[in-house]
């Protein structure tokens, strides 16, 4: 019994000293936040995570009243890890907040949060970028990122040596200004930077700077990126130059035909002439051996005729044709080509030209010009006698950007057609009136655009124009064209051998001039004058075509009756 009754203490005994010991325990431990009890958690901009250790043997609740800070668990009992999560800053300023933790039996306790804000930052990922002399236009441009959360411009410094320097500009940036969002969090935007090619033989910089659009935004440092291009191949004043011009420009034009052999003598290149002693036409001894014409067909390019044609020093004669897309396209002309001071006979041919520079006419020598299917809108002002005094063939046939446009008057002002002009308007202004006032001309293909309105009609003694005479009677030889002198007649386009209107809009009488003109027989007139676009209207909805075109010449032939024997056999052609 009395073991019982000891044993029974005994576990008395120990439940009330267990019971003590755990209420002590509970005094030891109350409610704890360790190493954050006396300091703040500090985050930087980017925001990012943190563990606060909770100590006690209660349970508790976390909270905070601001939405970005989140504390997981939130809640519990005893002791645990508390994940406190922080997000990224909005502002360029510091914030600050609280995490409150309320224990069941303990004083709450409470934990500093201070998050420092973003710097005013422009930062871009490539501190250098290193770019070829030349490329395919589709190839010429880069790419680079920028970190910024400011809203910046982009700016450029060329340099030369270590010093900036005004140049023409070289790089572009279809985005010149970029805003940095709705927060001060930084945004990552890719930028494409544009190039032109490098035409000399030296290594040029530049400096594309990153600059704040505001003034409160300023930088303590300057965000830039270096540009560095490579020289371009030398092309020296010889003939290995030329050589060495023709390859390059044969692969910026992206030619389908004329692949040639660089170790094969120049003299055997399809498509390319070389200067001789024997010539007769030799413009100097230096030239002997260099390149007098080249032609180059069958391209693929959206831009002007490559710079490297200048080098071609001695060309006399240069022939590019049939670009791709080239409807589509509208391609001004650089000035490059005008530097040839030999230049004499130039052929771009369905190019998809738009404009000449003011430098063309720097050609002085030119006698033939082929502008032939290209997508001018109108007349080129540069085309004068003046500026091309030894012209004698020009061509602006088929300047149509489109092919489809049979009805003027349902085109809309500013639609771009083509080569557009009214010929009976706007006076001695009027381009096609100039062009018909240029004597030396043998050769005017002017078909396939759309021109409407009458042909100009021209009177002696105005804008110059002249009558025939007796010398221009004796010229031609037994009295053929004694009519015209007789009866005073405009002296109009009198070399011209060959003369296109064919395919256009015109409508009215076909004037005087025209009709007794000495070579109109050889302009086959049926086809290349009075054929005008098939059921065309103008812009007044009125059908196309001259009102006095004739099916024989006999009136002709009553004027000239010397002229007969001349176009006797054509007649028959034509009367079959």
């Amino acid at each position: 019994m009395k073991n019982i009754i000891k044993i029974t203490f005994s576990f008395i005994a120990a439940i009330v000293a267990f019971a003590c010991t755990d209420k002590d325990g509970i005094a030891d431990v109350g409610f704890s936040l360790g190493v954050y009890e006396d300091k703040a958690i500090e985050m930087n901009a980017a925001g990012g995570k943190d563990i606060v250790f909770v100590e006690t043997n209660e349970s508790w609740v976390a909270t905070t009243n601001v939405p970005w800070i989140t504390i997981s668990p939130a809640n519990g009992v005893g002791s645990m890890s508390c994940e406190v999560i922080v997000d990224s800053a909005l502002e360029n300023t510091d914030r600050e907040a609280q995490i409150r933790f309320k224990p069941n039996a303990s004083a709450e306790t409470s934990v500093k949060v201070k998050q420092y804000g973003f710097e005013k930052m422009i930062l871009p990922k490539d501190t250098v970028i290193t770019i070829e002399y030349s490329a395919n236009k589709d190839e010429r441009f880069f790419e680079t990122e920028i970190t910024s959360n400011v809203d910046f411009k982009v700016e450029y410094d060329y340099v030369s040596g270590e010093e900036p320097v005004s140049v023409i500009p070289w790089l572009e940036c279809k985005k010149k200004q970029i805003a940095k969002g709705e927060t001060a969090r930084p945004n990552t935007v890719k930028l494409r930077f544009d190039w032109r090619m490098n035409t000399a033989p030296e290594e040029r910089k530049a400096k594309i700077k990153f600059v704040p659009v505001n003034d409160a935004d300023k930088l303590d440092k300057e965000a830039f990126l270096s540009i560095v291009q490579k020289p371009a191949v030398k092309i020296e004043d010889n003939r290995a130059g030329d050589s060495i011009a023709l390859l390059v420009i044969n692969e910026l034009l992206n030619c389908w035909s004329g692949v040639w052999d660089a170790s094969e003598n120049l003299q055997y290149w399809q498509g390319v002439k070389l200067w001789e002693k024997t010539d007769t036409a030799l413009p100097c001894p230096e030239a002997v051996g260099r390149v007098r014409s080249v032609a180059y067909a069958y391209l693929n390019t959206q831009e002007s005729l490559p710079p490297q044609v200048k080098h071609l020093k001695y060309l006399e004669s240069f022939s590019v044709a049939t670009n791709v897309n080239e409807d589509i396209l509208r391609i001004d002309l650089g000035p490059e080509i005008c530097e040839l001071q030999y230049l004499k006979n130039l052929h771009i041919f369905s190019y998809g030209l738009s404009s000449l520079p003011e430098e063309f006419k720097n050609l002085k020598k030119l006698e033939v010009l082929d502008l032939s299917s290209n997508n001018f809108t109108e007349i080129p002002e540069i085309l004068t006698p003046e500026n091309f005094p030894n012209l004698k063939s020009l061509s602006l046939n088929n300047s149509r950007i489109t092919q489809s446009a049979k009805d003027l008057s349902k085109i809309t002002k500013g639609d771009s057609i083509g080569l557009y002009l009214k010929s009976s308007v706007d006076g001695k202004d009027n381009p096609l009136r100039k062009l018909l006032l240029w004597e030396k001309l043998e050769e005017l293909d002017i078909s396939n655009c759309y021109i409407e309105g009458s042909l100009p009609d021209f009177k002696v003694g105005e804008d110059g124009v002249k009558a025939y005479t007796q010398a221009d009677v004796d010229a031609w030889g037994k009295d053929t064209i004694q009519y015209l002198a007789d009866n005073e007649m405009p002296r109009i386009l009198p070399n011209c051998t060959s003369l296109k209107l064919n395919l256009n809009f015109f409508t009215g009488d076909l004037p005087d001039w025209l009709r007794y003109h000495p070579y109109l027989l050889e302009w086959i007139p049926e086809i290349l004058i009075y054929n005008q676009y098939e059921k065309g209207k103008d812009s007044s909805g009125k059908a196309v075509g001259f009102g006095n075109a004739t099916t024989t010449f006999d009136y002709y032939y009553e004027a000239f009756p010397k002229m007969r024997a001349k176009y006797e056999l054509k007649d028959e052609i034509y009367n079959e």
